[in-house]
């Protein structure tokens, strides 16, 4: 008590002094998030700033658009995809505008107009405005337009997106279509190509392959390793990457979790048992909702087929709990019988107003089934006349595709069809005839086909997942914050590793839009940690939180835009670098031979050949790989003369022009030119030009600070 006086009395002071910690706590992280993010950009192209309210904007949108064409629920990947092509989109956008404004390259309102009215029409326009045959319909686009201020808002701005996405198509094809124009051959070099590709050489090889060389007698000095650095460096020019370790500590349910749900599953076998409304009681209790599907024996779990397809359980009878797929399960029997694996019919489709997917906005509900019934009886009436069904499915059915195949709708599986359509043709037998009512209108159906019955039972199943409790998590997190709070250092890291029997995995190179670490589903709060400016070289993460695991990671490399360091180099390249010293090894033991080839082939091992059929097109010297510098050395050469011996790259040569193939004589270079053409125009076809473009912009690239 007397505690607790005290603390009364200076209860002024104390809460002076938590505000104070609460201030110096609220401004210690305002400076280090500005400080993280000072710049409110996405990024930055040649200057210009791409602003993460626009980003997001945008971004949003095209979420919209998304869930749209792939339902609500976006996997992990689908979303970040998202994320990524809005901010390339931004960026393209940016560059591309530049050229656009420089060439005084635009879209008129005419020329934009045509793409939705005019003859040609845009592709996309015909994509969305065609009838059930794929012909374009150009009163429905005009329809829409006139109408347009009648529909919602949503639909309005949707139509507005759809004609800026056909605008910057049309000014990107205009660009294309310019640089493709632009591209030219002369003659001159027109010549040359087809002198290049046509003329060919024969010639004598004396090869001492570098696989002949051991390679433990090769040194290769720190010195090597620089040089074959600053005579390659440009081709290791690299935007910036970052390398980790990291230790997984899966959440995983425990003995206890196990039992938990087993016993869960066991409690409600009584009720699952009594209840009279099967499909209500599995929606309520179940992780898996009512599947009244028809199953055959192959359709069972193997844990079942017994019991459900040997052992004379009835209808009402329920099974369980079993493990299956991670779950413990009730199975109740809900009903037998026999039934066709496969079905074939025919069918003519006439809908009605309020019918699904209908178009028709007069018919009545009476007047269709009227209409049907009206068919279906013409039909029975001439059954000895088959080809009447193809006849009227062409002229009534509003089922284009399959009206086309005169009502024809193939084989299709049990369940395929709306329930009221695949019942009718399930329960009665070929040649059959008859009317029947579905969400999209009336059906004329005829059955023309059935594989053979065979026993198949409607089960329901109650599932209950085995999943961790929060015991369990808790117990794992405190494993993982014990080993991240002891081990704050890369060697601590990796010695309490092997110390613990972990496993540790690694991912020695990642960008910046990496979003796939091996185990890892979304992994992309791993990746900012990576990038961002405060973590350096050795740093080891605090503890990142995943569905099902926890995640401790160490920083193993950074890697700035620019060209790759020199260990990186030298670490990727040590093939090339320990193989151009055995090159220069190989060249002074031939050159101790002189002329002397026999010496060369018995003491060295070398091997001679002659290589035909030598041009400047071709990069693969016979059995020797890509060895581009001798091929240039050997069409380069007169008849007869020798040259070497020289370095490759898998072997030393030493080269004798034997006989060269001149090009046939011509004038006629269309080939040629047609060719180079053909192959220039997919280059800017597939964004050639954009990507050059992309290359020389200097873009700041801040999304790992963002998302």
């Amino acid at each position: 008590m007397a505690a607790i006086e005290k603390i009364r009395k200076r209860s002024g002071l104390l809460i002076a002094i938590i505000g104070l910690a609460l201030l110096a706590f609220v401004l210690q992280d305002l400076f280090q998030s500005t400080g993280r993010h000072r710049e409110f950009n996405v990024a930055v192209v040649d200057g210009e700033k791409i602003p993460y309210k626009d980003f997001e904007d945008l971004r949003t949108k095209n979420m919209e658009n998304m869930q749209r064409s792939n339902g609500n629920n976006l996997t992990s990947a689908q979303t970040y995809s998202v994320y990524n092509s809005t901010l390339e989109q931004m960026i393209k956008d940016h560059i591309m505008t530049k050229e656009y404004d420089a060439l005084g390259m635009n879209v008129s309102s005419e020329e934009l107009y045509d793409q939705f009215v005019g003859e040609e029409p845009h592709q996309w326009v015909v994509q969305n405005f065609s009838d059930g045959n794929g012909n374009f319909n150009r009163e429905m686009v005009e329809s829409y337009l006139q109408n347009l201020d009648n529909f919602p808002v949503e639909t309005r701005n949707q139509w507005i997106d759809f004609e800026n996405a056909i605008k910057e198509n049309r000014l990107e094809t205009k660009f294309n279509n310019l640089v493709k124009a632009s591209y030219f051959v002369p003659a001159k070099l027109a010549q040359k190509y087809y002198e290049n590709k046509n003329e060919k050489a024969t010639a004598e090889v004396i090869a001492l392959r570098y696989s002949t060389i051991p390679d433990s007698t090769v040194v290769v000095t720190d010195q090597d390793k620089k040089n074959f650095y600053e005579e390659n460096k440009y081709r290791f020019e690299t935007d910036a990457s970052r390398g980790i370790e990291y230790v997984v500590f899966d959440i995983k349910p425990s003995a206890e979790d196990r039992q938990d749900a087993l016993e869960f599953v066991a409690n409600l076998k009584e009720d699952f048992t009594n209840t009279d409304n099967v499909a209500s009681f599995v929606n309520a209790n179940s992780d898996a909702r009512y599947d009244s599907t028809w199953m055959g024996r192959s359709d069972v779990p193997a844990a079942i087929e017994n019991v459900i397809f040997d052992n004379g359980n009835q209808p009402g009878f329920v099974f369980g709990p079993y493990f299956d797929n991670d779950a413990y399960n009730l199975v109740r029997i809900v009903d037998f019988q026999n039934r066709a694996d496969s079905l074939k019919a025919s069918h003519i489709l006439i809908p009605f107003a309020g019918a699904f997917r209908s178009e028709d906005t007069i018919t009545t509900k009476e007047r269709a089934q009227a209409i049907a019934d009206s068919l279906a009886n013409v039909l029975k009436k001439n059954v000895k006349k088959p080809e009447l069904f193809a006849e009227l499915a062409t002229q009534f059915s509003s089922d284009k595709g399959s009206a086309e195949k005169g009502g024809d709708l193939d084989w299709f599986t049990d369940g395929v069809m709306v329930p009221t359509f695949n019942e009718y043709v399930m329960n009665n037998p070929v040649g059959q005839i008859g009317v029947v009512e579905s969400p999209f209108g009336f059906h004329v159906i005829k059955v023309t086909g059935k594989t053979e019955m065979q026993p198949k039972a409607r089960l329901a199943v109650l599932k209950h997942d085995v999943s961790f409790s929060t015991k369990t998590y808790q117990d794992v997190f405190a494993i993982a914050n014990k080993f991240v709070t002891e081990n704050r250092t890369y060697d601590q890291f990796n010695a309490a590793i092997e110390e613990q029997g972990l496993t540790k995995r690694s991912m020695p190179k990642m960008g910046v839009a990496t979003y796939q670490i091996t185990g890892i589903d979304n992994p992309r709060q791993i990746v900012r940690w990576a990038f961002d400016d405060k973590t350096k070289k050795g740093d080891v993460s605090s503890i990142f939180e995943m569905d099902d695991m926890f995640v401790v990671a160490a920083l193993t490399e950074v890697v700035p835009e620019g060209y790759a360091p020199l260990e990186i180099v030298a670490e990727q390249s040590k093939y090339q670098i320990l193989n151009k010293k055995k090159g220069e090894i190989a060249v002074e033991k031939m050159k101790a031979c002189g002329t002397d080839y026999d010496r060369m082939v018995n003491e060295l091992g070398a091997e001679r050949t002659t290589v035909t059929d030598v041009n400047l097109e071709g990069r693969v010297l016979s059995n020797y790989g890509v060895e581009s510098d001798i091929i240039g050395t050997i069409l380069g050469m007169k008849e007869g003369e020798v040259a070497g011996p020289v370095a490759g790259n898998s072997s030393a040569f030493i080269v004798k022009n034997v006989k060269i193939q001149e090009a046939p004589a011509t004038t006629d270079y269309s080939n040629i030119l047609r060719e180079k053409t053909s192959q220039f125009n997919n280059r800017v076809l597939n964004n050639g030009v954009y990507n050059a473009l992309r290359n020389t912009a200097k873009i700041e690239d801040n999304r790992a600070n963002f998302y």
